[in-house]
């Protein structure tokens, strides 16, 4: 007897999804006897809500966009059992349901949680805390969010965040050191992000061989942001390469140790709510959560792909 909880932010971006909640639990009732539907109001509530029925469903459903995602698999994480975790993308960026190939179509995301496929999925850790998509600091948490469309359609959000800083006069820097098991950096950077996600801000980010399968975080230490550096991203996304430049430093790692002078705020997943310094791990395999046919198709020489009968 399977138990499935749908987690329903009303105050996300997008309406569509969040307009067919009954029409969702109805679907899932065809197939699962027990389905509950929880709403949150405000911060916390979720986490309450995952807390109070983790140990006794055998699925959770956000629906919700990604800040409501990064609350629950806060609230997910910790636990020793962990339900299957699915998305419903009822946000205005949904990013990690992009990555895990969700449609971003309400019929077509439901009709893929229906068919009930899924995989094992790494999640990132900095210090107390979890993370999906990418931790930043520096550039990535001082641009305004309010960016032209068309940029960063055409540009994506990284390219945008190195061609606005060259208004500036002197592109704001900061002191870092990063230690990991295989490399080690010191010196001043205008930014650094850690990825595990393929996408931030609805957009594929910067690095070219991402997964979520592979069990390693993705880092980008930006030293200088240079029309060369630019480049050498956008040419690296083209050609599957890591990027080639002066002001760039492209590792991959499991864990990280990292300081800054001065004290940095953190962009985790959009949430600004932490500083340096920061811990950072990755947990292999962590979440299983449902996935779509484009994700299979990237990730089929990784692990394989379960099916979870609803």
């Amino acid at each position: 007897m399977n138990r499935v909880a749908i987690i329903a932010n009303p105050a996300a971006g997008n309406k569509k999804l969040l307009g067919k909640l009954e029409m969702i639990q109805k679907k899932l009732e065809q197939k699962s006897p027990d389905v509950g539907v929880y709403l949150v109001s405000k911060p916390g509530d979720g986490t309450e809500i995952v807390r109070s029925i983790a140990n006794h469903v055998d699925m959770i459903v956000s629906v919700g966009g990604d800040g409501t995602v990064h609350e629950l698999i806060n609230a997910l994480c910790p636990l020793p059992q962990r339900p299957i975790f699915a998305i419903l993308p009822g946000g205005t960026c949904n990013d990690f349901s992009r990555t895990l190939g969700i449609s971003q179509e309400p019929e077509e995301a439901i009709e893929q949680l229906m068919e009930g496929k899924i995989a094992p999925v790494d999640v990132g850790k900095h210090n107390d805390r979890y993370f999906l998509n990418f931790w930043g600091v520096g550039l990535i948490t001082q641009v305004s969010e309010q960016i032209d469309p068309d940029i960063k359609r055409d540009w994506g959000r990284l390219a945008y965040y190195l061609s606005a800083v060259q208004s500036f006069s002197q592109p704001p820097s900061f002191f870092l050191e990063v230690t990991s098991e295989s490399h080690y950096f010191r010196g001043y950077a205008t930014m650094m992000i850690v990825g595990n996600g393929s996408y931030v801000g609805g957009m594929e980010t910067y690095f070219p061989r991402n997964n979520v399968q592979d069990g390693l975080l993705d880092v980008l230490i930006i030293r200088k942001a240079s029309l060369e550096a630019l480049r050498s991203i956008l040419y690296s996304h083209l050609i599957d390469e890591r990027p080639n430049s002066e002001d760039l430093f492209y590792f991959q790692a499991k864990s990280l140790q990292i300081n800054t002078h001065p004290v940095q705020k953190v962009d985790c997943d959009g949430e600004k709510k932490t500083f340096t310094p920061a811990t950072l791990t990755i947990l292999p395999k962590h979440l299983q959560m449902v996935v779509g046919h484009d994700f299979i198709q990237r990730t089929r020489h990784f692990f394989s792909i379960e099916h979870f009968d609803l």
